[in-house]
């Protein structure tokens, strides 16, 4: 019998957790014949689990103790202190230390799963690698120098151009990480970037890359448009790539194996590889891309930080960056005579700074929320999780860009803010209309379930539209918009692609984006699995950008409720953002941050 189905039943575990423990336990009482030490090492293991299912790549012992204490005798094996544990998962044949596989991997003071230890040992190898790699001894060519201050003069007015900082980072060392809020310019500063690269070796091979869709194409959309105005020569500008890649096509993805085809036997061509929004990239998947690449491959990431953690294991971004503010403020001085010699400007150098730090590039100037400083001030509030600086950005009436409604049942009421948006949506007669329209507006929520979840706004809406004479029939109508949320190569469409469906003699078509930003159409029937997409989580629409964002907060506190995904909700506005939802919710969101438990950090400080 499975022991531990007592606390499937009283809501402790979930059931995949269980068997999982289950397993386990039974190897270890046919390995050792130990039944009570094999139910807590099963125990230990169907918690790793649990908490690898909530993001966590790792369990702390101190947790496990602490939670695993009381459950022990309920599940038939009575443990208790983090040195009794620590000694039944050491003693057990389930669990190893690493160096080769087990189940369980300890390892100091946390357990792993051992899919999860490998996949963070490598990437941090990986990341140490490319950190501990020296840069240029030689000073930057001429030619360099004269095209770096062309395309970073009088960019902007702070005493440090952090933009040609990060740029001067990435022409001195194989991996850069620049982070930022929305509008900080972070496309912007990587499109000067691949010019000067392309400049210095115009052979580089490159490759544009996001997690999703829609993040790559607008990746390769920002730099087209970014690098349209630069100042420099025809030749030079038709090298700079405009097509993004996800992460999943660029490395080749098996569905049916689960796997991808480039890897440490087949790795990647290209001599350079930028990955957009990478915070929205897990620890296994982030693994795979850095062992696809070769040694000499040159990995720009873009990012921001204090967004939602990706909806996987792990939080990359987060933890590299945390490692680099480890070091304190201010980057070292080989980073900052190498910025000299190409700016002609001065950077203060810290006393002392490690690779990583000098690797990391926070970029702090949003030009996005310049136009609309409301969105720009609540961002920042949430992002320093003070309630009071939240509240006063809500309450300045002298923005027009942010408000806090009131919760309501009433579809007119809450949809009011985005009426004319839905309105000229509706009125699109061309899938380029309807595909740009549709990016105008869109309702964000935090959960899946309920009346103010994705399933329930999503009714709400089509049941509004009907009073209003729209025509929406259980399935396809005209402008339904779509949400896919399967990768499918075989029509080339990926998690996080959004389109819009065009009926015309009654046939349904719904249209997308491709790779160059035209619009083509997939027959409903051949679709990946998808959703109605009037409304979605704020994890979906990480990547994405609206004109307008009404965002609907839960009735109740709920643990998917974070100042991350507040921040993330608040951010994907460009012109105005609308929030319908209690104070006493928000609070509970603004006092709530994510803490994803994980080695990487320590991995990479050491």
């Amino acid at each position: 019998m499975n022991r531990l189905t007592v606390l499937v039943e009283d809501d402790e575990l979930a059931p995949v957790d269980a068997e999982f423990g289950a397993l386990l336990t039974r190897r270890s009482i046919a390995l050792q014949g130990s039944p009570g030490d094999a139910l807590a090492v099963g125990l230990a293991g169907a918690l790793v689990s649990a908490e690898r299912g909530q993001g966590h790549s790792c369990l702390e012992l101190d947790a496990l103790a602490s939670r695993a204490g009381p459950l022990s005798e309920r599940a038939g094996s009575e443990v208790n202190g983090v040195e009794r544990w620590r000694a039944s998962l050491a003693q057990s044949a389930m669990c190893g230390d690493g160096s080769a596989p087990h189940p369980l991997v300890l390892d100091g003071s946390r357990l792993y799963l051992y899919r999860y230890y490998a996949a963070e040992s490598r990437l941090a190898a990986a990341l140490r690698a490319r950190l501990e790699a020296n840069g240029p001894d030689e000073a930057p060519a001429r030619a360099t120098v004269d095209l770096f201050r062309r395309l970073f003069t009088a960019s902007t007015d702070a005493p440090t151009d952090w933009q040609a900082v990060a740029a001067a980072a990435a022409l001195r060392g194989s991996l850069t990480i620049i982070t930022g809020g929305p509008g900080t310019g972070k496309t912007t500063t990587v499109a000067r970037i691949l010019a000067l690269l392309l400049h210095r070796d115009p052979k580089l091979r490159i490759a544009l890359a996001a997690p999703t869709g829609k993040a790559a194409a607008r990746l390769g959309e920002a730099i087209s448009t970014v690098t349209a105005s630069l100042g420099i020569d025809e030749s030079l500008r038709a090298r700079i790539p405009t097509a993004g890649r996800t992460l999943h096509r660029l490395l080749g993805y098996r569905p049916d194996t689960d796997t991808f085809a480039r890897g440490p036997s087949d790795q990647l061509a290209e001599d350079v590889v930028i990955v957009d929004e990478a915070s929205m990239v897990d620890v296994l998947m982030m693994d795979a891309l850095f062992a696809a690449l070769r040694t000499s491959t040159h990995v720009i990431l873009l990012g921001d930080q204090d967004q939602l953690a990706s909806v996987d294991t792990g939080n990359v971004l987060s933890e590299i960056c945390g490692a680099a503010d480890a070091d304190g403020p201010g980057h070292g001085a080989e980073l900052a005579s190498w910025y000299g010699a190409l700016s002609g400007k001065r950077l203060e150098p810290a006393a002392s700074a490690s690779p990583i730090r000098d690797a990391v590039v926070r970029l702090i100037h949003s030009y996005r929320f310049d136009a609309q400083p409301g969105i720009g001030a609540l961002a920042s509030a949430v992002r320093s999780g003070s309630g009071e600086a939240t509240y006063a950005a809500l309450a300045n009436y002298s923005r027009s860009d942010v408000r806090l409604h009131e919760p309501t049942s009433d579809d007119a009421k809450l949809l009011a803010p985005i009426s004319e948006s839905i309105d000229h949506y509706l009125a699109a007669r061309t899938p380029d209309e309807a595909l740009d329209r549709l990016g105008a507006f869109r309702v964000l929520c935090a959960v899946r379930e309920g009346p103010v979840g994705v399933a329930g706004l999503n009714e709400r809406i089509e049941h509004w539209l009907r009073g209003r004479g729209v025509r929406v029939t259980e399935r396809w109508y005209h402008c339904k918009p779509v949400l896919v949320t399967a990768n499918d190569p075989a029509t080339g469409l990926y998690n996080g692609d959004v389109g819009v469906t065009l009926v015309e003699s009654k046939h349904p078509r719904v249209w997308f984006r491709d790779s160059q930003g035209a619009p083509r159409s997939i027959a409903p029937a051949r679709l990946p699995a998808h959703d109605t997409a009037w409304a979605m989580t704020v994890h979906k629409a990480q990547g994405s950008e609206f004109s307008r964002v009404l965002f609907v907060l839960p009735d109740r506190n709920a643990q998917v409720l974070t100042r991350e995904l507040l921040y993330t909700a608040v951010t994907r506005a460009r012109e105005r953002v609308d929030i319908f939802g209690s104070t006493s919710v928000l609070d509970y969101a603004i006092a709530h941050t994510v803490r994803r438990i994980s080695g990487l950090a320590d991995r990479l400080r050491a």
